[in-house]
């Protein structure tokens, strides 16, 4: 077994919790005085494998004895929470057996991956979100096919390997390859932090390593969004924005009898659209662009179903994030803006980036998003 480091194929981010060092200045360590014992840390050491029921066999040693399987779908393997330590190098453990990552078997393309269940389960979130915007009939994406996106990336990565050796003239172990699945995303910054002896703590880092699903100041966060001032009344509501809410335009031109429906009736099929549907109807004619009203309610709405800021899936509950009344039937609803709260939670690289146009936002949140944009990189790729 090699000692080599391992990191996910997701998130890039590494599978233990790196220990504070009193040796080196604030600067190259974590903020927490113990990260072993950072609640915002756990996550790490949640690991599961991905793969192909039928290869399965071929990543560890006999006998072979099927482990539980967490996965519905024919064929896929996912497994329950796996254990890894770094003596163990490419070697992850299942029940009482090892299993090999990240590594090429006799008579198979498929390979088994190693990942976060934080990042599994933002993943599949993305699966959820991209099938609510695939057009009816449609074949949206599922875990399957980002596992074989996963396997395309690790056969690209030998070749690349093996076209840098031939160049080089070097065949030996080299730092490409040697940890995790490369991407030329550099999973958007992650990957310059990958050493042989395990990920390198500095100070500026640590939110790459924070917790992506339990974020404990994300209401303080929201409620930040929420208390800033709403529009002005009466102003006119705008549908041109710097925000990508993933609206594209229609193709077809919409029957002008839609145009005579009355408002009420507008106003009841409009509930019950996706966002990017009712802000592409608008967009037909001047007529619905004035008759179809996106109030702050339709924006509290949208924010409620999930039908914008899918990344902040807990916003089911947005209520609870206000300090003040809201009365259901009032047209400000409290006072809030919640257009401007939309648009804000829906700019995802300016939270990634912590932006000065917004309040300083979780870590936590920060690294969400940053995963989710990963997650979606690869669905896509998985879509052509």
């Amino acid at each position: 077994m090699g000692f080599s480091f391992v990191y996910c194929v997701v998130c890039g981010c590494p599978f233990d919790i790196p220990p504070r060092d009193e040796v080196f200045d604030e600067e190259h360590n974590w903020a927490s005085e113990d990260p072993l014992e950072d609640e915002t840390k756990q996550w790490l050491c949640r690991i599961r494998l991905i793969g192909a029921t039928s290869s399965l066999e071929k990543f560890t040693t006999p006998p072979f004895r099927m482990p539980r399987n967490e996965s519905t779908t024919p064929g896929l393997f996912i497994s329950d929470l796996a254990d890894w330590s770094i003596t163990e190098g490419l070697y992850f453990r299942l029940g009482g057996s090892s299993y090999r990552v990240l590594s090429s078997a006799k008579d198979t393309e498929d390979i088994l991956f190693p990942l976060h269940d934080g990042c599994l389960t933002i993943l599949q979130h993305v699966l959820t979100w991209r099938a609510r915007l695939s057009p009816e009939g449609g074949s949206p994406p599922g875990l399957t096919s980002a596992y074989k996106a996963l396997c395309s990336q690790f056969a690209c990565n030998v070749q690349e390997k093996r076209r840098m050796a031939k160049e080089s003239g070097f065949y030996g172990s080299t730092d490409y390859m040697e940890y995790g699945l490369e991407f030329d995303h550099g999973y958007y910054g992650a990957r310059k932090f990958w050493v042989s002896e395990g990920w390198e703590p500095t100070k500026t880092n640590e939110w790459y390593c924070n917790d992506p699903i339990n974020i404990h100041d994300l209401p303080d966060f929201i409620w930040a969004l929420l208390a800033e001032e709403p529009p002005e009344d009466g102003r006119e509501e705008s549908t041109e924005s710097n925000t990508n809410l993933e609206v594209s335009n229609l193709k077809k031109p919409l029957r002008s009898g839609l145009e005579q429906l009355p408002r009420e009736i507008l106003d009841f099929v409009a509930s019950f659209l996706p966002t990017q549907s009712t802000l592409r109807l608008r967009m037909c004619s001047k007529t619905l662009m004035s008759r179809i009203i996106l109030d702050q309610q339709f924006w509290r709405r949208q924010l409620l179903d999930g039908c914008v800021a899918p990344h902040a899936w807990e916003l089911g509950d947005v209520d609870r994030y206000s300090k003040t009344p809201i009365a259901p039937n009032d047209k400000t609803l409290g006072h809030h803006n919640w257009e401007g709260l939309v648009r804000k939670l829906a700019q995802r690289d300016h939270i990634i980036k912590e932006d000065e146009s917004m309040p300083p936002p979780p870590w936590g949140l920060r690294n969400r998003c940053r995963i989710w944009a990963l997650a979606t990189r690869l669905v896509t790729t998985s879509e052509s």
